[in-house]
């Protein structure tokens, strides 16, 4: 998680999928994905108990390309998570992220022309993919996922530990 991240859904500018047309447009390739994620029901009915208990809703964004095998991992086991969940999630999915093979040290990684510009937008802070930021119902940033749940956890795990340190 990045706390000091400035990000706001705001932010956002670039055209996004929902995670409906994501799953269509990638079924071929994370359709194994997708079904087989074996979810950890017992922690999102604790998000859930304390999404309602603070009458708060998540806006969550994620970065990612379709060249990422963590990307084609993780992005669709998080739209089975919200899909289960039965709070009103905001879930967007930006795509096109793609690598600048020449940059040259200090630079960002990401392509400035080619990937959207929120890639290289330094309130997002995109270090790797896929991201996840998530926001609160009013768009203020709450915390991320990089790449994979932190060792020996899972999407859920870290969700509700974002969401118990900041709301």
């Amino acid at each position: 998680m990045v706390s000091e991240n400035k990000a706001k859904w705001s932010d956002l500018v670039s055209p996004t999928m929902t995670p409906d047309e994501y799953l269509k447009i990638y079924d071929d390739k994370i359709a194994y994905n997708y079904k087989t994620y074996k979810l950890k029901i017992d922690v999102i009915k604790k998000i859930e108990k304390l999404l309602n208990s603070k009458d708060e809703n998540l806006k969550i964004l994620a970065f990612g390309a379709d060249w990422c095998p963590d990307c084609s991992k993780n992005v669709p086991r998080m739209i089975k998570i919200i899909k289960y969940m039965n709070k009103n999630v905001d879930f967007k999915i930006l795509y096109g992220i793609m690598t600048n093979a020449f940059r040259k040290p200090g630079e960002t990684i990401w392509h400035k022309t080619r990937s959207p510009p929120e890639a290289v937008d330094p309130k997002f802070d995109l270090k790797k993919i896929p991201t996840f930021y998530f926001f609160n119902k009013t768009g203020d940033y709450l915390g991320t996922i990089v790449e994979n749940p932190k060792y020996e956890s899972t999407l859920e795990e870290d969700l509700l530990e974002i969401t118990q340190k900041s709301l």
